[in-house]
């Protein structure tokens, strides 16, 4: 699909792919993804002579085309989504299934030890371990989750207020804590401030939109809920280049993880389970991993 195409599809366009996919002379299984990263993840699992994945380009369209899929009655179709702040998937389509995490690279992130053998196989051991060891943190995904929960808890809340602000590519490096167990917050709100197009705060709010989001920040328990892939992966990207003497950016490191992903961790998450559920099938007819 084109560039243009891609921006405006729609649901409608999405099913209506699918269903001149199915009309050819061999009958495939389809699973409906956000992103082309999405898919990615999951390619190397699944086979291809029994189901492909494609790309719809934005959570919407996805869940339309499924929507559609569902009322019509129309198998051999799942849809996988992201989790997003959702904690409930029961006003969720039949045929969709939610991430375990955030989005899918968070549950790559979060997945066995996937970001531990990432981190051991670019950055020096002795720094990795010393910094660890210093700092009282059982793993470098807890270390990374410390940076990124404030910048979920700030897109939440700018999602929820309305703020206009561009709290995506925070710069960590520029808004990290010495010791890594947080933001400043200030800082976090300025630059993203400084980098949105069309903000409907002043630098006056700033202090206060802080204050806000450290009051949030109290009440939540599960941090891991509030934290997207592209947060962690910047967040751990930071970690490694500027503590652990590694030459890496967040691009970088996202393709990694997804390579790193085995047979074993997506086989243990429950999203890699509901998916034949959704096109009922069997694990066996559908992955190479079982």
């Amino acid at each position: 699909m084109g560039a243009l195409m891609q921006s405006n599809l729609t649901g409608d366009d999405l099913f209506s792919y699918i269903l001149m996919l199915q009309s050819g002379p061999t009958a495939k299984m389809y699973v409906l993804c956000e992103g082309e990263s999405d898919c990615a993840i999951l390619d190397p699992h699944i086979k291809e002579s029994i189901c492909e994945t494609i790309p719809g380009y934005g959570k919407s369209s996805v869940l339309e085309a499924i929507t559609i899929a569902d009322q019509q009655n129309k198998s051999g179709v799942a849809a996988l989504v992201d989790r997003d702040w959702e904690k409930e998937a029961s006003s969720l389509p039949g045929s969709a299934v939610v991430t375990d995490h955030y989005d899918i690279d968070a549950t790559v992130f979060y997945t066995g030890d996937v970001c531990r053998r990432v981190v051991t196989a670019f950055c020096d051991r002795t720094l990795v371990r010393d910094f660890l060891r210093g700092g009282g943190w059982n793993s470098p995904s807890e270390v990374a989750t410390s940076l990124a929960f404030p910048v979920g808890v700030l897109r939440k809340l700018n999602h929820e207020e309305g703020w206009g602000l561009r709290f995506s590519d925070t710069p960590f490096s520029e808004v990290a804590l010495q010791d890594s167990t947080g933001i400043d917050l200030t800082k976090a709100v300025g630059s993203a401030l400084s980098r949105s197009r069309k903000p409907r705060i002043a630098e006056r709010d700033i202090a206060a939109i802080a204050a806000l989001a450290q009051h949030a920040m109290a009440g939540i328990a599960d941090r891991r809920a509030y934290c997207c892939g592209h947060d962690l992966n910047s967040a751990l990207a930071y970690l490694m280049s500027n503590k652990w003497s590694a030459r890496i950016n967040r691009k970088i490191l996202e393709r990694a993880m997804r390579a790193t992903v085995s047979c074993a961790d997506i086989s243990s998450t429950e999203m890699f389970s509901g998916i034949p559920s959704a096109l009922k099938t069997s694990p066996g007819e559908l992955y190479t991993c079982s």
